[in-house]
């Protein structure tokens, strides 16, 4: 079995689903809205990098950088746009920690 015949759909949830109480350890309704983008952009970040891997299948080669960026780039833009109601402007955890 290689890597090209596995779902990467699937790694890619079975790994975020296990890294995300390691990046997430600690943040809690009392932690400020801006500590969760920081660690919802830390999760985007890696796992960016770990899809750029895994859609390169069998063999990682030069052009891994570029996927880098682009994969990062979309998994940021999908972590604020979950995060919106929870963080955006009158977003649970925002309301909470007005004064």
């Amino acid at each position: 079995m290689k890597i090209s015949d596995l779902d990467v759909g699937e790694l890619v949830a079975a790994v975020s689903t296990a890294i995300a109480p390691i990046v997430f350890e600690g943040v809690d309704r009392e932690v400020e809205p801006q500590v969760w983008r920081q660690r919802a952009q830390l999760n985007a970040e890696i796992m960016g990098r770990i899809t750029a891997v895994l859609q390169c299948g069998d063999e990682v080669g030069p052009d891994i950088r570029e996927l880098i960026d682009r994969c990062t780039d979309h998994m940021k833009v999908a972590f604020e746009r979950s995060f919106a109601e929870l963080l955006g402007p009158g977003g649970t955890l925002s309301e909470d920690h007005k004064l």
